[in-house]
Parts: structure tokens; sequence; C-alpha cells
């Protein structure tokens, strides 16, 4: 594709809101949150019908640099010492980033106006997970009773809560990933909200972490502050690979 016909071409298609992937030969100038340079090479540009400007380099999943939506866009034809090509200029007003693409090659183009209202359905989450305890309760004790589910305090949401075989109140925090420090800490937040609430004495009301695994130091201020810990995987209903299912090799 010759690069008046790319210009004039990329320049309709960013009008027209169509998202746009393109590969070319380019070198990069960008100015914002940090200043960087990238010369000459093969990538990948995308941009998107919010003005969004992606590049990808030809390994990695991340873009190399990347300007945020509603960024204005304009696109000319230059001829400098470098030889003549199409400039790509994303200037962002809200975040005063600026990104200049300087395109001289281009291999291949693809431009196509993409209709898409639909939201990301996120499996497996916090909130699964407390949907998951409350109706099978024996994965936190034997004697767990769930009372409720997003119990609110001061501090946000308890994700369940209920109480023992012992009469003594359990406040349960879900963590989808391994639990760290800022889980055991906004547990903490949560009894000490509840002693305080329900007017009870701090020993009787429990405090569990529930997640698939818990680091070692956040282990151990955990078990300081006589909290405990649950092995808790969160449902996947969309997983497609069970680690637990046997291969041909294993019969």
């Amino acid at each position: 594709m010759d690069l008046s016909s790319f210009r004039a071409e990329l320049s309709r298609a960013v009008n027209a809101g169509e998202t746009i992937s393109f590969f070319c030969e380019c070198s990069i100038a960008y100015s914002g949150r940090a200043e960087a340079e990238l010369e000459k090479g093969g990538r990948l540009i995308i941009v998107k019908a919010d003005k969004s400007v992606l590049v990808h380099q030809p390994e990695g999943s991340n873009p190399v640099n990347y300007m945020k939506p509603d960024s204005f866009i304009e696109i000319v034809e230059v001829d400098t010492k470098e030889g003549k090509g199409v400039l790509l200029k994303s200037y962002n007003q809200k975040f005063k980033d600026y990104l200049d693409v300087f395109i001289t090659k281009v291999f291949s183009f693809h431009s196509v106006k993409l209709e898409d209202g639909r939201k990301l359905v996120l499996v497996g989450s916090e909130k699964d997970m407390s949907d998951m305890i409350k109706d099978n309760p024996g994965l936190i004790g034997e004697d767990f009773s769930p009372l409720s589910r997003e119990e609110h305090t001061k501090f946000g949401f308890i994700d369940v809560f209920g109480h023992d075989g012992n009469g003594n109140l359990v406040v349960v925090e879900c963590k989808r990933y391994t639990a760290g420090f800022s889980a055991v800490q906004q547990l903490r937040r949560y009894v000490e909200k509840i002693v305080e609430l329900k007017g009870v004495d701090k020993d009787s009301v429990k405090g569990v972490v529930a997640a698939p695994d818990i680091a070692k130091n956040a282990e151990s201020m955990l078990k300081q502050w006589g909290f405990s810990f649950k092995r808790v995987n969160p449902p996947k209903r969309l997983e497609k690979f069970n680690k637990d299912q046997k291969s041909l090799v294993d019969y």
C-alpha cells in the first residue's frame, strides 16, 4: 500500500469511528508520563473507535506504548531527513500525553466498524466465592452456619457473616487470589467493627480468610491476631482444562 493511499484511508477510518489495525515500519516518539523514543522497526498499530492507540512490537502481549481513549488524532504526510512518510500524531488533553508515530512503510491495513455493547462477565469472583460458601458452609467448618453475605459495615461489605456451633460470630473475608497483608488487615477491621456494633466480647468474634492460598507473612499476622485460614478455590464454571483429568498416558 503506498503512503498517500494509506494516509487517506487511515484518515477516513479514524473519522468514521472504525477499529483499525495495520502492520508497518515506523519510529516512535512519546512525551507525557515519561519521555521515550523507539527507533525504526516493524510493528502492529491499533487505533480503536474511542481514539485510543496501541503500539505493539512483534513479541510480548502488552503494547510498548499507548494513548488513552478520547485522544485527538492528526494524520499528515511529511518529508524529513529520514525520508517521506506519514505522521500519526496523537494528543490527550486530559493527561498531557503526546505520541508521534512516523510511518515509512505499510505492509497491510484493515479497518471495520465494530458494534459491541456487552460487558465482561467475571466468573470466579469474590462474590461468586461468597455465594458458594453461603451455599456450602462446610467449606469454612462443619459447624459454620452463614447468616448473610455482603453484610454492610462502615469499612465495606463483609463477604460472609455467620456463627459457629459454640455461638461465636464468624466473619469470612474472601480472596480469589493469594491473600496478602491487605486481606488480613481488612478482616481485622471487619471483626473490630462487628465487636463494636454487636456489643460483644472480642473473643466471641472469629475471623476467617478464605482463599486459594495465603502469603507466609500474611499467615503469620493472621495467627498473631487469632484468625484462621481456609483454603477455598473460587468456582470456575467456564474452566476448559481440569488439571485432575487423566490423560491417555495415565491408563
